[in-house]
């Protein structure tokens, strides 16, 4: 219970950030500190909540922190595009997309293949440039040599 944020029967961190989505919609930026949170008595605990919350924003890209200690949220774009179409409950219903999407829904098998080829390719460079500049070294050996020694070598 001392790990818990959000004491038993208080409100969960997915209402308080549907209303923190509200709350910053209404008016930016938001304040954590001045937040209204009455039904989480001890301050601590109300505190807590509201940083779990606010991360849950952050982390879904719904929100951003707007100063160094982390206290003040500003909705990004997609923040405001959910409160106007349901706010973070109807974001936690949308499907997620199946393919592209910015990274929404990507296969983790295409992720680490796709990583893999890439991987691959990087040491093919790498191999190929070496031998590429390995072939230019030998023929500025050979063009020095032939201007050096070019007359003997003819005879």
């Amino acid at each position: 219970m001392a790990d818990d944020p959000a004491p038993a029967g208080a409100t969960s961190p997915d209402l308080v950030a549907a209303r923190l989505l509200d709350g910053a919609f209404a008016g930016a930026p938001l304040s954590l500190f001045d937040f209204p949170l009455p039904e989480v008595e001890p301050e601590k605990d109300r505190l807590a909540l509201l940083k779990l919350a606010s991360d849950l924003l952050v982390k879904a890209r719904l929100a951003k922190f707007d100063d160094e200690g982390r206290t003040t949220l500003v909705l990004t774009n997609a923040g405001r595009y959910w409160a106007l179409h349901g706010g973070w409950l109807a974001y936690l219903k949308e499907e997620p997309l199946a393919m592209g999407g910015g990274g929404r829904g990507r296969n983790p098998e295409m992720e680490a293949l796709r990583s893999e080829y890439m991987r691959l390719r990087l040491n093919t460079f790498w191999w190929s440039f070496g031998l590429s500049v390995a072939g230019f070294v030998l023929s500025i050996v050979s063009v020095i040599i032939a201007i050096f020694f070019g007359d003997r070598l003819l005879r």
